[in-house]
């Protein structure tokens, strides 16, 4: 794939999302969903979406996440005070899901230190969708999935309705109270939800929203819980083979919060906007991406639509067009060292042989249709860094795991690494990144 015809149906063209996607996330997600709405309603709701997700807006709601990361590092102390094999992928999914309660709803979810309901049908639901790779039929059409999809489904929106309402009920109590604090996600929405539709004032909390809410709240909780953790699996795994690249990070978080550990999440917290003085810690996370990019988009051909390249037309309308982003991202013709692991390419200047050509890095995508949540993923995964890369040594245990499973898969490696990336809705590690950890000296 080559970045100029992917801006041809993301960016000059935005084609639609193909109907396998709608198939695929439904009955996970919901019809409501942003991902796969179109036309004027996925707009307007883009649109009342959108000022909750603004980095200035995401800013003001630093502390939530960070108390979330650092129960996040009291978990690791345990692990690595017990020395057991424990998934990181499992870990790092359940500090995302906090931290998407608190920044959208303003709930603690309490997803990392007890089982929570909404999380459970949520992942039990995953669990029944059809892997992209499987050939096995009952599996696949197994009639019972249905039955457990609409279970789930009420599970999953009587806990968001009930949450919705307790968020309304308190809301209203805050603005009698003229309570000053920052608004979480759902707040920023209601409001122009609110003003767009002429409700303003509203006793009630609408229907119509609350509907939407709900999807877009398992939307979000999707995002997170396939994406933020995978790539928080992947900066620990690819710093484990990167020595150098770690201790230069690690300099880089002495300089900006001084070297006493302890004091970096209050540090954080006071001052949010330090995050945007780790020019290291984002090009790490972007060469992460790169290398292991956990979606791509895919769209529903047009008549209207060609697409040109290399001086032929390729017509797209009955075709499923699909900018795969993981092949881009590793094209030797467009990243020099391709399967190299090398942060310094997002920090180089333009004209430098490692400078990224325009267009074809697109973990996010671009166009209209780009990832809403990217700059809370940036923030939370820099977060997560800052927490934990200076206390602790992580490494992968896929060894380990295999003795405690009584499997030899040791033959099982892509491009020689075990930590390969599976589907399961999107890109994850495989066997959930078994791993290791350890406090670190000094």
């Amino acid at each position: 794939m080559d970045p100029s015809a992917a801006a041809q149906i993301t960016i000059q063209h935005s084609l639609e999302k193909h109907s396998e996607t709608q198939v695929y996330v439904h009955p996970l997600l919901g019809e409501n969903n942003l991902v796969t709405l179109e036309g004027k309603e996925w707009k307007m709701w883009r649109g009342i979406f959108n000022p909750g997700f603004a980095s200035g807006h995401l800013m003001s709601l630093v502390g939530g996440m960070v108390s979330d990361t650092v129960c996040f590092t009291e978990i690791l102390s345990e692990y690595a005070a017990g020395r057991n094999v424990f998934e990181l992928e499992e870990a790092a999914t359940r500090l995302t899901v906090d931290i998407i309660g608190n920044v959208v709803l303003d709930t603690p979810l309490k997803a990392q230190t007890s089982e929570n309901a909404l999380l459970k049908a949520f992942r039990d639901q995953l669990q029944w969708m059809p892997l992209s790779n499987d050939m096995n039929l009952f599996r696949r059409y197994n009639p019972m999935k249905w039955f457990v999809y609409r279970a789930n489904t009420r599970i999953m929106n009587r806990y968001l309705d009930e949450l919705l309402e307790q968020r309304f009920a308190d809301r209203q109590q805050e603005e009698k109270a003229n309570t000053k604090r920052s608004k979480p996600i759902i707040d920023l929405a209601l409001d122009m939800y609110l003003k767009e539709t002429g409700q303003t004032g509203a006793s009630a909390l609408p229907q119509q929203f609350k509907q939407s809410a709900i999807d877009q709240f398992k939307t979000f909780l999707f995002a997170g819980h396939d994406t933020t953790s995978s790539t928080a699996c992947y900066i620990i795994h690819l710093l484990s083979k990167h020595p150098a690249v770690l201790e230069k990070v690690c300099k880089e978080h002495d300089e900006v919060y001084g070297s006493d550990t302890t004091k970096a999440a209050e540090a954080i917290t006071d001052d949010p906007w330090s995050l945007n003085r780790l020019p290291y810690s984002m090009a790490i996370l972007k060469e992460v991406l790169r290398l292991f990019p956990p979606v791509s988009s895919v769209r529903k051909g047009d008549p209207n639509v060609p697409i040109h390249f290399d001086g032929k037309e390729y017509p797209t309308d009955g075709f499923m067009v699909w900018p795969v982003s993981y092949a881009m991202h590793h094209r030797p013709e467009l990243w020099p060292n391709a399967e190299e692991f090398i942060p310094e390419r997002f920090l180089v200047k333009e004209g430098d042989p490692l400078f990224p050509p325009k267009g074809a890095w697109r973990p996010f995508e671009y166009g209209p249709r780009n990832c809403i949540g990217q700059e809370l993923a940036y923030i939370e995964l820099k977060i997560f860094m800052v927490l934990t890369l200076r206390d602790f040594d992580i490494r992968p245990a896929y060894e380990e795991r295999d003795e405690l499973d009584g499997k030899d898969r040791s033959r099982l490696t892509v491009k020689g690494d075990r930590a390969y990336q599976i589907l399961i809705a999107t890109a994850k590690p495989v066997l959930g990144y078994p791993a290791k950890v350890t406090k670190r000296e000094g």
